[in-house]
């Protein structure tokens, strides 16, 4: 796993590795606007920006860039793109912004608060994308700790409005249905704009946090995992991540150790009034096992979920032909 860790975007993302990419010709900018009106919710722009620069003027990438989400409170994802200034980033650089409600769907199995399946409907277009890039401010949460990479595409790849609230079935679910979710819809590259975070009743009512530093990575789980850590958290407490490493999606034990810079620079954003009860999402160690397999023949169904990485970052179970390959 590649991990940078900058006080400037402009300075990290030159330094991890981009040939995958100009590989697609296409790529998914999935910003979270979980607000359409408050901006300390959303990515920010200049995060954006400087990404779509990266991308076309030091890469000379040429494809082309979509600039996707779906607002689930504040006004309609139009109103989120103009307030945040998306759409005049869409007219400057010639890009496509994509509301994910009026997407086409996959409908993905989950659980609710009984652990009997649930069936929600999620963005085609971020299962089946051949590149994403997650965006997203580091933020507390309201039911799962934190709001990083993974949950930005998770929570945020469901579509319609009216269905985001379904997940919510329970500190116990809700977690497995995170990491599901997260899964199918892994993004590629994830970065976290940590220079003004949002702590407390997050991720839509907090206040602001200055901690000064952006983090970019190619294993979301791990990058996760790392700025989970960085914000004062511990990894394996936020339920959604101990599930993507129990599944193999990465290795989120011993993070500081891993990546010492994290150690140097770790601060303590101050958690949702929730925190202690949000940490009461495990289940027993038998029904845990058989939760993951569940979990993990529903993944397998979908494109993004049949490659599974492993810890030692050498090897992927290819499910599509059932052998190793590298």
């Amino acid at each position: 796993m590649s991990l940078i860790i900058k006080s400037s975007l402009k300075d990290a993302l030159p330094q991890l590795s981009w040939k995958n990419l100009l590989k697609s010709k296409r790529v998914y900018l999935k910003i979270n606007m979980v607000s359409a009106s408050a901006l300390l919710s959303m990515t920010p722009k200049d995060t954006i920006e400087e990404t779509i620069r990266f991308l076309r003027e030091k890469l000379n990438y040429s494809g082309e860039i979509i600039i996707i989400e779906g607002s689930a409170t504040g006004g309609s994802t139009q109103d989120g793109f103009r307030r945040l200034g998306v759409s005049d980033l869409s007219k400057k650089y010639g890009l496509e912004l994509m509301d994910i409600h009026d997407d086409e769907m996959y409908e993905v199995t989950l659980f609710n608060s009984r652990f009997e399946e649930l069936r929600i409907p999620i963005s085609k277009t971020l299962v089946d994308a051949p590149f994403i890039i997650s965006l997203c401010r580091a933020k507390t949460h309201d039911t799962v700790v934190v709001t990083l990479s993974i949950k930005n595409i998770a929570v945020g790849g469901i579509v319609g409005k009216g269905n985001r609230p379904r997940i919510h079935q329970g500190y116990k679910a809700i977690n497995i249905n995170i990491a599901i979710l997260g899964a199918i819809m892994m993004p590629d590259i994830s970065i976290i704009d940590g220079r003004t975070g949002m702590e407390g009743d997050g991720p839509v009512h907090g206040t602001p946090k200055e901690w000064g530093y952006v983090f970019i990575g190619n294993n979301p789980v791990e990058t996760d995992a790392v700025v989970a850590y960085g914000m004062g958290f511990r990894p394996q407490d936020v339920g959604y991540l101990y599930y993507l490493d129990k599944l193999g999606f990465g290795n989120i034990e011993n993070i500081e150790k891993r990546f010492p810079k994290i150690a140097e620079i770790r601060t303590q954003f101050k958690p949702h009034t929730s925190y202690e009860e949000q940490l009461n999402w495990k289940v027993e160690s038998d029904f845990e096992k058989e939760l993951l397999e569940k979990a993990k023949k529903i993944i397998e169904k979908y494109p993004r979920g049949r490659k599974i990485w492993l810890y030692s970052g050498l090897y992927l179970w290819d499910f599509m032909s059932n052998r190793w390959s590298k």
